[in-house]
């Protein structure tokens, strides 16, 4: 399949000649919501921006579908790239009401059909009752609404997102993710978001990409990344996970917590990922031989669910339980993984 969007090889520098983001890969296809999920620094902001035209890349190319956007010989200035954006902090007019802040980049078309596209696209994102409101009248949610539908409206070929619910209460930021993620599909559009908080990328992206240091770390599904990080840095930023030093042989690790099955199989000392919820805990009396035995050191209540903290030997592991698990802090307990755990690293030396 021919991907809408071809990042090929795009590195941008600013200070002292040091690259923001090197030798940035990736693709993006029809329909399909991607997101650039990394720590504030990482690059995130530099590659929509080289997406968007609003920098020029020192080496690379870019490509929407078929056409150089960007390379040696070639920079399309924003305004010609045919790409729809919605800032962080929405960018809408104030002195404009709604209907006039989403016909803005609709001047070329005659009065009927701009009236016409208008209609349609505040119909689609359910701002339809709002549109003569100016922006202060409306609520975040509202707002990034109607952001959406301006972006919309002119028909682009992708739509860029930048850090779109950061502005958002906790509560409504679940609910407009939704809501836009809905729309997003509904209408058949592609789309970028960055962030940097990994739930969001998890739920709401089709793919996503995990940079660090202005580079990308791994591609793939979210479920692809979480379960199977590629690199400590990728383990870690998805979520809660233990590091854990092995010595493996093939399918198998020696841990400190004994054997463990292993992904992919590896040789020599190894780092490997194992999320909290792949791990249990079971009584040190019924545990065999192979099992580390260690002490429960906390316990954290969280309504849902339970987080408790396991110290064996010098080391400490988190493990995550359904609410109902009835061990409190000073039982002694073994570890054991429910799930093969993940070589993140491989020929680390073992302390």
């Amino acid at each position: 399949m021919q991907p809408l969007l071809n990042i090929r090889n795009v590195t941008k520098r600013f200070v002292r000649n040091l690259p923001v983001v090197e030798d940035l890969c990736f693709e993006v296809y029809a329909g399909e919501i991607f997101a650039l999920l990394g720590p504030s620094g990482c690059g995130k902001t530099t590659t929509l921006r080289l997406i968007a035209g609003f920098e020029r890349a020192d080496a690379g190319e870019i490509y929407v579908d078929g056409q150089c956007f960007e390379g040696s010989k070639t920079h399309l200035p924003p305004e010609a790239r045919d790409i729809g954006i919605v800032f962080q902090e929405y960018a809408l007019f104030p002195h404009l009401n709604v209907l006039q802040n989403v016909a803005f980049g609709l001047r070329k078309l005659s009065a009927k059909l701009r009236d016409e596209r208008v209609a349609t696209v505040l119909d689609m994102v359910g701002m339809t009752a709002f549109k003569y409101r100016k922006p202060h009248q409306l609520s975040g949610g509202q707002q990034q609404r109607v952001a959406l539908a301006r972006s919309i409206a002119p028909n682009p070929k992708l739509i860029l997102l930048d850090e779109p619910f950061s502005n958002l209460d906790a509560g409504l930021r679940h609910s407009t993710r939704e809501e836009i993620r809905t729309l997003l599909k509904d209408a058949g559009m592609s789309a970028v978001f960055i962030t940097h908080d990994r739930e969001e990328a998890l739920c709401f992206a089709d793919r996503l990409a995990v940079m660090h240091g202005g580079r990308i770390e791994q591609i793939g599904t979210p479920e692809t990344v979480y379960r199977r990080p590629e690199t400590p840095f990728v383990a870690d930023f998805l979520g809660a996970t233990n590091l854990i030093d092995g010595e493996a042989e093939g399918n198998c690790a020696e841990t400190l917590l004994g054997k463990c099955q292993i992904l992919p199989s590896a040789h020599g000392p190894v780092l490997l990922s194992v999320r909290p919820e792949h791990l249990v805990m079971v009584p040190s009396d019924t545990a065999g031989q192979n099992n580390g035995i260690g002490e429960i050191v906390t316990r954290e209540f969280k309504g849902h669910d339970l987080t408790y903290r396991v110290k064996v030997g010098a080391e400490s592991y988190v493990v995550q339980t359904d609410y109902c698990c009835p061990l409190q802090v000073g039982a002694q307990v073994a570890l054991q993984a429910v799930e093969p755990a993940v070589v993140v690293k491989q020929n680390v030396p073992l302390p």
